[in-house]
């Protein structure tokens, strides 16, 4: 299986490079300056080049607050980029792979969302990666659709930003009303892998095993790190961040287990194993 991989520099881009040199599969890895996905013809170009048999799209913009006030940006490369790609990936018969998010919900479910319940985001993030899932599902009849949530690893996403903060001496204002999976990046990396070596189609979660609010998963990062910090619990509301988040954005694994015969990490042993890697 050879595969092309955009947003190889990206926090998942990363790790798919990674995962994918551990297990010695053949990897074409792009990053933004090396292909634009909303460069149409440098996109199929690259592709017709590469000739892969599946093409796992990471790159997105993936600034979520940003977004409200670039909703065109967001829209380009989330929803455009991703049809290109999956376009283009059809022309030469390979599989595209989109990666979205836990924010295509709408947080009013208070059991986890399965691959197929309803959506409906709160924010131009959440629906740009959305358009992304449908213009992907329109372009490539044959696709896979994964969605992750609260991606942190290598010094990206919410963990890292919480311990460099806490290392700089800043007092933390953390939400603690909203509920999801933390996933660490190579544990995602690993399951899309997985997935597609067990043939996987259609729309499939992905995350780390466990449920934790933001509160909750500062606490424990900054006591696995050692530092001692203040945290004030906030309220969403209090908090005042730009574009709205789910209250509850727990993904249903179930599915995703049972095909691959496993269970999904905790997050709290995932987060052991990144704060080891950052000590070591």
């Amino acid at each position: 299986m050879k595969i092309l991989l955009t947003g190889s520099g990206g926090l998942l881009g990363r790790a798919v490079v990674s995962e994918a040199r551990t297990r010695a599969r053949d990897l074409s890895a792009y990053g933004h300056s090396r292909l634009d996905v909303t460069d149409e013809q440098a996109v199929r170009a690259a592709l017709r080049e590469e000739r892969p048999d599946v093409v796992v799209h990471c790159a997105a913009y993936t600034a979520v607050d940003r977004a409200e006030a670039e909703p065109e940006r967001a829209r380009a490369v989330n929803r455009d980029g991703a049809g290109t790609v999956a376009a283009a990936s059809t022309e030469i018969g390979a599989v595209p792979v989109y990666v979205s998010t836990d924010y295509v919900f709408d947080g009013a479910k208070r059991t986890p969302y399965l691959p197929d319940d309803p959506t409906g985001p709160l924010s131009v993030y959440g629906r740009t990666k959305l358009e992304g899932e449908r213009a992907t599902a329109e372009a490539a009849p044959e696709h896979l659709i994964v969605r992750t949530s609260w991606l942190y690893g290598d010094d990206n996403g919410f963990v890292p930003a919480i311990l460099r903060r806490a290392e700089a001496g800043e007092a933390l204002r953390v939400v603690d009303d909203q509920i999801g999976r933390p996933t660490w990046a190579p544990q995602a990396a690993s399951a899309i892998l997985d997935l597609l070596e067990h043939g996987a189609r259609g729309v499939w979660h992905v995350a780390g095993g466990g449920t934790c609010t933001w509160l909750e998963l500062a606490r424990e990062a900054l006591d696995g790190a050692g530092l001692d910090c203040p945290v004030t619990p906030v309220t969403t509301e209090e908090f005042g961040a730009p574009a709205p988040r789910p209250a509850y954005s727990v993904l249903d694994l179930a599915a995703t287990e049972r095909l691959l015969g496993r269970r999904m990490t905790d997050w709290h042993e995932a987060l052991g194993s990144f704060l080891e890697n950052r000590n070591g």
